[in-house]
């Protein structure tokens, strides 16, 4: 995977939310929330947003670092991250 920048990894990450919440107002994410306080991500929904990531990014992400992708700037951290040593 070539690198992306951090614009790059947002838009993904915004996309692939898109297409599990298509309800959601993506543009309107606050950075530093929760999704699920946000856009009422539930668990399964959650799960999916991680397998899209990693199918998307060819980055694993391991179910304890859960937690630091739960919002925007959190996925966008740790995604930036990973892709930079993979």
């Amino acid at each position: 995977m070539n690198a992306m920048s951090q614009e790059q990894i947002r838009a993904m990450i915004l996309r692939v939310l898109g297409d599990i919440a298509p309800n959601a107002n993506t543009q309107a994410i606050n950075p530093n929330v929760s999704f699920h306080d946000q856009i009422e991500l539930d668990s399964i929904d959650f799960l999916r947003l991680m397998m899209s990531l990693e199918k998307e990014t060819n980055v694993t992400i391991f179910d304890f670092d859960y937690p630091k992708l739960s919002t925007l700037k959190g996925c966008e951290r740790y995604l930036t991250e990973r892709l930079a040593t993979a």
